[in-house]
């Protein structure tokens, strides 16, 4: 009795925090009573509070291993061990619970925070989903469940598990976050747009969360709306009066609250590098060159940018200088990104086999590679069976519409990386037309329409419906009272024939043409957001085999509807503008206007560029381009068979 009095009284000196007299009583007892788990399990707790760990440990280990059947002697163990930075040993320590009893759920807790401390994140994951699956309504569990399923990159289930935790508090800003992040990861960019906008709305002072989200709309191709989240950054971090400037106030924009003169945190580092980012994205170099310039006046070496540091070198003709600095960062950090850079210095360096291979890690590195080229698979074989149906009896049975009061568009069409956006930043340079660059207001008629297949079967009155669906699309993107000529730019409408001949038979057709080999591996060799027609160019051979299916739906249309086509050849126009661009501009009814050959000034006055042409628009014009497949022709093996009967039908 004496003996359990004394152990009580340790323990209360503990409770109330009086340590000497606590540790004083328990070693009494020890020395009393021999080998006692709960004196030596109360003197490690008592040196771990004191800050003596070393020796707490070994007084828990004691108790533990005396007590091996106590959980809770071995949940404070492990919590040491942790504690301690010692995390190998605390999840070997950390024994798989049997249960969920309180002592249990807390042992799983505390391996969790092991395996987190010993970077074994598929132990973390196993972890916390035994704690929320006996602790539903614990949001933190899910949060952590969220946190160990990204290190591990599984981002589908990382998205349940946060979207769980936020079910559980909506209010939670770090969750929210992290939840967006979690969200782009997986794919799923435009849910990730609408979380960013959200945080912003809450936290509108958040500089780095707009900046953030301004990235995300730039590679989403919301380029006006990226631009206009890196304004109300400006206008935060400098004042409406300022904002203006905001090519000379960029480090300012990226890091608001810097004191001059203090050292340059890692976090600060990224900030900086988000907001660089986003300037290449959106084909702001000038902008870039005076952030990279800034960033050295405070001893930031643009080495430590990576990406964008080495982008502005490549652009500046430094190939061998921005190998070195893309190589300073890993390319684990963003590998399409990286991957896709590479390729271009190792085709400027004359390293092709590189090149080609830096585009193949490029496209492998997508989320769910195998997934997407199922589903390209898939668009094909949906094409093939169009193909088939466009004969010239079909065609003779539809029953196009009178032209309408409203005049109706051209429309600029092509295989991708064709030079669809050279040509439409020509004819953005005449006064005369608006062009309206890769949105898909076909689309719209084709809801109201129904597969292509059917189309002889639609009623006047469902072609009325929808050319007006066309329209009302389009007026969201143009001045319904612009007097001049709508260019609808979608390369790939060319598939779309049938419906442009029902819906606008007198439009006028640009078909921009340039070498089936040259075309595809650019298209190859660059990142697109994927869709089931995009993802056939993450493979080569698939690739061809798109060129040629589209090809063949666009031929046996064209030959069988009376559209008013004409064919612009891209090598001509990089040869010869003024001679290539002159039949076009008849053909289009419009006047001859010379000022229309500065494209360079057009499309630096244009804006953000939103294909992927962004970063080529803006240089001379060049004839290299042309035949760079033959560069290349060792690695185009798989899909000569296809391309190059194309070539010899174009006339190459």
């Amino acid at each position: 009795m004496q003996k359990d009095q004394q152990l009580s009284e340790a323990i209360s000196a503990f409770q109330r925090g009086d340590l000497g007299e606590a540790r004083e009583l328990a070693k009494r007892q020890l020395e009393k009573a021999g080998a006692s788990a709960q004196a030596q399990h109360l003197l490690g707790l008592i040196d771990c509070r004191s800050g003596h760990l070393q020796s707490g440990i070994e007084w828990l280990r004691r108790a533990s291993e005396g007590q091996p059947e106590n959980v809770a002697y071995r949940v404070m163990l492990v919590r040491a061990l942790t504690d301690d930075g010692r995390g190998d040993e605390a999840l070997e320590a950390a024994l798989t619970p049997a249960g969920t009893t309180p002592a249990e759920l807390a042992l799983w807790h505390a391996r969790a925070e092991a395996a987190d401390a010993a970077k074994r994140p598929e132990i973390s994951a196993e972890s916390w989903l035994a704690l929320c699956a006996a602790k539903q309504g614990d949001w933190r569990a899910w949060a952590n469940l969220g946190d160990a399923l990204a290190r591990l990159e599984r981002w589908p289930e990382a998205v349940q598990a946060l979207r769980n935790g936020l079910s559980l508090n909506r209010s939670e800003r770090t969750l929210q976050r992290k939840y967006a992040t979690a969200l782009a990861h997986a794919g799923r960019h435009e849910e990730a747009a609408d979380e960013f906008r959200r945080l912003v709305d809450t936290g509108p002072e958040d500089i780095e969360i707009r900046l953030t989200l301004a990235r995300l709309l730039a590679d989403l191709g919301h380029n006006e709306d990226a631009m206009a989240q890196l304004d109300m950054a400006a206008r935060i971090a400098v004042g409406d009066e300022g904002a203006g400037e905001r090519d000379t106030n960029l480090i300012q924009i990226a890091l608001p609250t810097h004191e001059l003169g203090a050292p340059i945190g890692e976090a600060e580092v990224q900030a900086v590098r988000e907001l660089a980012l986003l300037l290449e994205r959106t084909n702001r170099m000038e902008a870039l060159r005076n952030l990279l310039d800034d960033v050295e006046k405070l001893d930031l070496p643009r080495e430590r940018l990576g990406y964008p540091a080495a982008a502005i070198s490549l652009r500046d003709g430094n190939a061998a200088e921005a190998k070195r600095m893309l190589e300073l960062e890993s390319s684990d950090s963003d590998p399409v990104r990286w991957n896709r850079l590479m390729a271009k210095i190792h085709d400027s360096l004359g390293d092709y086999a590189a090149a080609f291979a830096s585009a193949d890690l490029m496209n492998r590195s997508v989320l769910d590679f195998d997934g997407w080229r199922a589903r390209g698979l898939d668009y094909r074989t949906r094409l093939r069976g169009l193909e088939q149906s466009m004969t010239p009896e079909w065609a003779a049975e539809l029953h196009p519409l009178s032209p309408s009061e409203r005049r109706s568009p051209a429309f600029l069409v092509g295989f991708p990386r064709s030079g669809t956006t050279l040509l439409d930043t020509f004819l953005m340079g005449h006064p005369d037309t608006e062009v309206l660059e890769e949105f898909h207001m076909l689309g719209a008629a084709e809801t109201v329409l129904g597969h292509v297949a059917e189309l002889p079967s639609r009623s006047a009155a469902q072609l009325e419906e929808a050319r007006r669906a066309y329209f009302a699309e389009l007026d969201r993107h143009a001045d319904p009272n612009f007097p001049g000529l709508i260019v609808d730019k979608l390369p790939l409408n060319m598939l779309g024939l049938p419906v442009i001949y029902s819906l606008f038979p007198d439009a006028r057709l640009i078909f921009a043409q340039r070498h089936p080999c040259d075309a595809v591996l650019s298209g190859f060799m660059q990142s697109f957001t994927l869709n089931d027609a995009m993802a056939c160019f993450l493979d080569i051979a698939d690739a061809a085999d798109l060129y040629d299916v589209a090809m063949g739906v666009f031929t046996r249309t064209r030959e069988a509807l009376p559209l008013a086509t004409h064919t612009l050849v891209y090598e001509k126009l990089v040869a010869d503008p003024e001679t290539t661009m002159k039949p076009l501009i008849e053909f289009l009814g419009l006047d001859w206007r010379p000022e229309l050959l500065d494209h360079r000034s057009t499309a630096k006055s244009r804006g953000a560029i939103i294909t992927p042409s962004y970063d080529q628009v803006i240089q001379p014009l060049s004839k290299a381009p042309s035949g760079r497949w033959r560069r290349y022709e060792e690695q185009l093996a798989p899909a000569l068979p296809q391309l190059l009967p194309w070539a010899e039908r174009l006339g190459y």
